[in-house]
């Protein structure tokens, strides 16, 4: 406490470690504060990064399982010797029932407290327990507890027969559990050690984690002070610090003596053996019983060591009644698999003192400063801070700038930061094969400078993903996600690279961050990006779905001829710090032609008027066929998703499929999330045909539109129905149309 340089966090538990090493860590801020400070976190979740570490986290006493043990008044002996010696607080007339030489201890401590003390009982017949004012049972065991609401006597039995002693108290002793389960959370596996009846933990189980003490199998005071001090001395010997204190107390005592004795046997009753979940020992023998052997089954069997226990008191008991029952040596039978968090862990915690703009990691794009100098409000889009639009004098709400807004990108030109769509590049000589997997349809057939919209299936054949490949060079693409979805795609790529197909040679990098993206929409596009592109960009040599390495203003970056907007469209890309810079120079030379920046409000019009998908139709439960886009799973490959796809129930023509849906009633306004219903039905969704995902007022058509899934839904084109939100009454018939809106030849988009 007294060095400047160490940070001491007493009220912390270490839950676990992971790579690096790196050890999670819970602190307990203001449990125990009966006037916390203003906003303080009840927990503190920490990540700490430590070369080396000591784990010095003692051991856990188990208890023995025999007839009655659950009854009030049967404890633990170092629970016991808590009471005493902390708290002051006398159990009454106790009995210590116990296999090793530590329950002695509990005896001893509770007689100089001047606690009544009825029997000592060691289970070893060899044992030469310490004189004192109690009855000593050697070779024997408690075989039945008794007392209605709290314990009034136990049965004793050893070589001369039965007996009752009359206590208040007993205090069980079976042994000793090394705290080793951190030393476990990298795959290894604890060892047993027969000579301590325990398990202890593996020889360098983590790299940098030394164990000290109980942890490691050393249960005596003396032995662990030195076990401490010898690992710290070694810790700051690599670090050159010289330990300069008093030199550490000698070992002189050897271990605490133990004999396995797990459960009292031939007597009737039932023997408990995890407390939390009331396993006993006839579950063990019923698992054994049903075959259930396997020590990871057992537990799922029996339910022994879950929920917060997570096997620390009784699963060595456990495993060796299970041991027993099956004729194994209990290293044989080995241990189930430890895992953090080691305690429970608070999903508050994980976010402790966030709020505001600190509840969440928010991530801005590289125009985010230039964006808020032309006064955008920001909202949140797969945590990036996205402009919702760009108000205009007099303008007083976000509609009238938003309709502004998508009739000046269909007229003559729009700007828009589309920085945050997931980046990933793609190299390798393989990498062409290893997209064919990945998508539903072919890309390794994609010509070099040319663009392609890719589907991304999941296994179970819903759809993952969409976006564009974009083939850089014979053995290089560059992928594009959702924003929403970048995480997920680069994860399930690594994941599909490393584990299923390992023997590809090809390499994932994730660009998300690296390149500032702005696209450039509407009928001047061409005209606002010529200027500024050395390299002619006209449709021979630039044609709609093509791509091209590019010098914008003089800066090296990328021309990509896709549209997200049914307008002729381009993204243009550039190194991330040069992206401010060229999008205030867009911006400022769009409004000279009638043209200017939009934001996500506008966005989301433009693709809805097109027709195109975002995660509000790509929630994870579409299927490509439902989506209208079944054609793209490639008949002529295999790809993930491709099986399951086929599967008669994601192909039923009953399922709802993605169409369009405009109000009538050029006034009236649609909602998003709600039901389509048959005309005349009653407003129950027992009459449910589909629902709304995106929903829009569309200024070039002049009334609300949506995208819906409907059951059915191409084969009811034409056909009225209504769109009912149950919740707040709306009620508007709508027609169901073709998607898209607009352009559905594609004319505007190809110039």
């Amino acid at each position: 406490a007294s060095l400047p340089n160490v940070r001491l966090m007493p009220r912390t538990t270490v839950t676990g470690v992971h790579d690096g090493p790196t050890y999670g860590a819970l602190e307990r801020v203001s449990h125990h504060l009966g006037a916390p400070p203003e906003h303080a976190p009840l927990d503190c979740f920490w990540r700490i990064h430590a070369p080396r570490a000591i784990l010095a986290a003692g051991a856990i006493e188990r208890p023995i399982a025999f007839p009655d043990n659950d009854r009030p008044g049967v404890m633990l002996a170092g629970a016991v010797r808590a009471y005493v010696n902390r708290w002051a607080a006398n159990p009454g007339r106790t009995a210590v029932f116990t296999n090793n030489d530590n329950g002695w201890r509990t005896a001893l401590d509770l007689a100089h407290a001047g606690v009544d003390v009825a029997a000592l009982i060691d289970t070893r017949a060899d044992a030469e327990p310490p004189a004192g004012p109690w009855r000593v049972f050697t070779g024997a065991a408690v075989i039945g507890t008794s007392g209605r609401k709290a314990l009034t006597s136990i049965t004793v039995r050893d070589a001369s027969g039965r007996r009752d002693v009359p206590v208040a108290c007993l205090a069980v002793s079976g042994g000793w559990n090394p705290t080793l389960h951190l030393t476990c959370h990298l795959g290894t596996r604890p060892v047993w050690n027969p000579a301590l009846a325990t398990f202890l933990p593996a020889p360098d189980a983590v790299p940098g984690l030394d164990v000290a003490g109980a942890a490691g199998g050393t249960f005596s005071t003396r032995s662990a002070l030195a076990e401490g001090a010898k690992a710290a001395e070694a810790v700051l010997a690599l670090h050159g610090i010289a330990n300069k204190s008093a030199p550490a107390p000698k070992a002189e005592d050897g271990p605490v003596a133990i004999t396995p004795f797990w459960h009292v046997s031939g007597v009737k009753g039932r023997a408990w053996l995890d407390f939390q979940n009331d396993v006993t020992t006839k579950d063990i023998a019923l698992a054994a019983c049903e075959n259930f052997t396997a020590v990871e089954h057992m537990k799922r069997y029996t339910t022994l060591g879950m929920a917060t226990d997570q096997g620390k008191t009784a699963n060595v008991t456990g495993l060796a009644i299970l041991a027993e029952l099956t004729g194994r040596a209990i290293a044989d039978t080995g241990t189930t698999t430890f895992r953090p968090p080691y305690t429970p862990v608070p999903i508050a915690a994980l976010g402790a003192g966030g709020e505001g703009q600190g509840f969440a990691p928010e991530r801005l794009t590289p125009t985010h400063a230039a964006m808020a100098d032309r006064g955008a409000p920001f909202i949140e889009a797969g945590l990036w801070r996205r402009p919702s639009y760009f108000p205009a004098p007099g303008e007083t709400t976000w509609r009238e700038a938003c309709d502004r807004e998508t009739r000046m990108v269909r007229a003559a030109v729009g700007v828009c930061d589309v920085s945050t769509l997931g980046k990933i590049d793609v190299q390798g000589p393989d990498a062409a094969a290893f997209l064919d997997r990945v998508y539903a349809n072919t890309i390794s057939t994609l010509a070099v400078g040319r663009v392609r919209y890719g589907l991304m299936l999941r296994e179970d054949g819903f759809v993952m993903d969409d976006g564009t490949v974009a083939r850089l060079a014979p053995q290089q693409f560059f992928v594009t996600t959702t924003t929403a979805a970048a995480g997920q795609v680069m994860a399930h790529l690594e994941f599909c690279a490393q584990c299923l197909w390992p023997d590809l040679d090809v390499a994932l990098v994730s660009h998300t961050d690296h390149w500032a993206q702005i696209a450039v929409a509407g009928p001047r596009a061409r005209d606002l990006l010529s200027p500024l592109i050395a390299e002619p960009i006209d449709d021979a040599h630039l044609p709609y779905m093509a791509c091209a390495p590019v010098t914008v203003a003089g800066t090296a970056g990328r021309l990509y001829r896709i549209s997200f907007s049914s307008e002729r469209a381009y993204e243009v890309a550039v190194p991330a710090r040069f992206g401010a810079a060229l999008y205030d120079l867009l911006c400022d030379r769009a409004s000279e032609i009638g043209g200017g920046p939009y934001g996500m409000e506008a966005l989301n019009v433009l693709r809805i008027e097109k027709g195109l998908l975002t995660h509000a139709e790509l929630h994870g439960r579409t299927t490509a066929d439902d989506l209208g886009l079944a054609r793209m799973v490639s008949a002529k490959k295999d790809c993930i998703g491709k099986t399951a796809a086929a599967r008669p129930g994601l192909s039923d023509p009953a399922r709802e499929q993605l169409i369009g849906l405009r109000a009538l009633d050029p006034d009236a306004r649609l909602l998003a999330g709600a039901h389509v219903l048959p005309q005349g039905s009653p407003a129950r969704t027992a009459y449910d045909q589909g629902y709304l995902t995106s929903v829009c007022h569309s200024p070039t058509l002049g009334r609300d539109i949506a995208l819906a899934f409907v059951r059915d839904g191409r084969a009811r084109l034409g056909e009225t129905l209504r769109a009912v939100c149950l919740l707040c009454g709306s009620d508007v018939p709508v027609e169901v149309v073709a998607l898209p809106f607009l352009d559905p030849d594609g004319g505007r988009l190809r110039g």
